[in-house]
């Protein structure tokens, strides 16, 4: 059995199944404050042992993160869930004893939607996922761009109002403080969210021109998004001569835990 995990910034999601069809198991809790890594693995434990499995039934393990991740599967930084240089897969192989892989979410997200969802067979694709923040990743010849050293993901810091208010990556203004789950679920929620949106996704579209763009994540069933009143505003955020995308939401409610699985599956 493949456990794959979803750390996100809300929520803890873990499953367990073999990665392609419906699981076998599945856990969603939201995330306590200060969750540390041993913390996680103390929960995976509890969590198995309440499906009646053990780590003797794991074969490996796939951790979709919101997070930037090097490539030994390390946590560089995670705003939301407050965690720097954190080595998470090798104190889960320490921990388990299985292969383990870590990676990006909206990465993690992006390869599902290239290999089996709504970019198969599409050159280019931009998969946003819209939940406790905003990311986002680039399929390129159905290959996902990780970029330089593995930030391509935050189209949720893309300054869209210069006079905006302080975010948690240290700028103001980001398309998270507006165009967010957790933005909008505040008290205080600021206005203009599906503009703000559409504004980050016109900018891109500006620059690669993508196919498609594919839209994820809880916070689209808030009462704030409109997926045709967002597609009726994008040509104003974008250069007229770019063709429009095909502007579609994901037809799995997990893309990135299927992607984490799939990542482990494709592994050297």
């Amino acid at each position: 059995m493949i456990l794959a995990i979803d750390l996100g910034g809300t929520h803890v999601r873990m499953a367990g199944g073999d990665g392609a069809g419906d699981w076998d198991h599945m856990h969603r809790a939201r995330r306590p404050e200060g969750m540390t890594a041993a913390h996680l693995i103390a929960t995976m434990r509890d969590v198995l042992a309440g499906w009646g499995a053990g780590e003797a039934d794991i074969s490996g393990i796939g951790v979709s993160a919101a997070a930037v991740v090097d490539a030994d599967g390390g946590i560089v930084r995670a705003e939301n869930i407050g965690w720097r240089d954190v080595p998470l897969a090798r104190l889960l192989r320490e921990a388990f004893g299985v292969p383990v892989v870590v990676e990006t979410d909206v990465f993690c997200g992006a390869l599902f939607e290239a290999r089996h969802g709504q970019a198969r067979g599409v050159g280019s694709a931009l998969y946003a996922a819209v939940g406790t923040g905003v990311g986002h990743a680039l399929i390129l010849d159905g290959r996902v761009w990780r970029g330089a050293s593995g930030g391509a993901n935050a189209i949720g810091h893309m300054v869209i109002r210069r006079d905006g208010i302080g975010c948690y990556c240290g700028n103001a203004g980001c398309l998270c403080t507006i165009a967010s789950g957790r933005a909008q679920s505040s008290e205080a929620a600021p206005g203009g969210a599906l503009e703000a949106l559409a504004q980050a996704i016109g900018g891109a579209m500006t620059l690669i021109e993508p196919e498609r763009v594919i839209l994820a994540g809880g916070a689209l069933a808030q009462p704030w998004f409109d997926r045709e009143r967002l597609a009726a505003l994008l040509p104003r955020f974008s250069y007229p001569g770019v063709k429009l995308p095909h502007l579609v939401t994901s037809d799995v409610a997990d893309p990135n835990l299927r992607g984490a699985a799939l990542k482990l599956k494709e592994r050297p």
